[in-house]
């Protein structure tokens, strides 16, 4: 890049572009970075719009803390409090410094920040707190009703804002790239968090967390390359995700507030059909990655 100017693209534009090439790769992260903060603010309605939506994840996520805190000891209280903090600043600051995404496909900025935006940017910073929850979710279940349904409404969103972005035609750049991510993270957390209140079995947590985030990794590992590359669905990709985001809430639900779901025929059915799916995707993927990792391809498929 040293015959190039100064970076006029966003952060994660930058690995789908091949930018992030070694000698000028902290350089040229640092100019997409206050490229991003410039941008993100040159359209004031669409910055509102994300305050908003931030506020609105803000108060869902203190919500759900307050009443853990009536039900779990002091100690995990404390911890699941100052992990989702943490997480959920880096999460808006990410978002933020790419508000320059919130366009059309044909590059023609939205003016306002997107609500099927602002239900992937909830799910993306509220998907360690979903974590917590499934940890303790037999604690929790006294008070089932007040906390189910807005974890209800974090994991769920995976399964509404892209059916909203394209019924109502709202698709942006920053959809297109913070939803696959909001992905990854929230079964990457949701797993890990299953497993470990007794609800997963440890196999199949393992497949989907090396599934998503292995994915993550690889993406990152292909653009630390500088190759140009675009994160890109796939049906057996799609297929996995949904069977993900369907199976893992049911036993959340499940354990919260319908404990009679356990033991059925229709459950089991549901984790032999997920681990069929994350299975078949993981197979997918890892020939997909060969192929990228052996040639100049541009899209890395997931």
């Amino acid at each position: 890049m040293a015959d190039e100017g100064p970076v006029s693209c966003t952060l994660v534009e930058l690995g789908e572009k091949g930018l992030l090439r070694r000698g000028r790769r902290l350089r040229s992260m640092g100019e997409a970075v206050r490229y991003g903060l410039r941008q993100a603010g040159s359209i004031r309605s669409r910055q509102l719009a994300f305050l908003g939506w931030t506020v609105f994840s803000a108060a869902l996520g203190a919500w759900v803390l307050a009443i853990m805190h009536r039900r779990i000891g002091a100690g995990p209280w404390a911890t699941a409090v100052a992990v989702e903090s943490v997480w959920f600043a880096i999460s808006v600051f990410a978002g933020y410094i790419h508000l320059d995404l919130v366009r059309r496909p044909d590059g023609t900025p939205w003016r306002s920040f997107l609500t099927p935006n602002g239900m992937t940017l909830s799910r993306l910073a509220l998907a360690p707190l979903v974590a917590f929850a499934s940890a303790h979710a037999f604690a929790l279940r006294p008070d089932a009703d007040l906390v189910l349904w807005p974890l209800v409404y974090v994991v769920g969103s995976d399964l509404l804002d892209g059916q909203i972005a394209r019924v109502l035609r709202l698709k942006s750049e920053w959809g297109r790239l913070a939803d696959p991510f909001s992905d990854i993270f929230l079964a990457s957390w949701f797993a890990p968090g299953l497993w470990w209140g007794g609800l997963l079995v440890p196999w199949l947590g393992f497949m989907i967390v090396f599934r998503f985030a292995g994915t993550l990794l690889a993406v990152f590992t292909i653009w630390g390359r500088g190759k140009p590359i675009r994160v890109v669905p796939t049906w057996p990709g799609r297929v996995a995700n949904f069977a993900v985001d369907v199976y893992l809430p049911f036993l959340l639900a499940a354990a919260i507030r319908w404990p009679h779901w356990f033991g059925t025929e229709w459950l089991e059915w549901m984790f032999r059909l997920t681990a069929a799916a994350v299975l078949v995707n993981i197979i997918y993927f890892t020939f997909r990655l060969a192929r990228t990792f052996g040639s100049r391809t541009n899209a890395a498929r997931a």
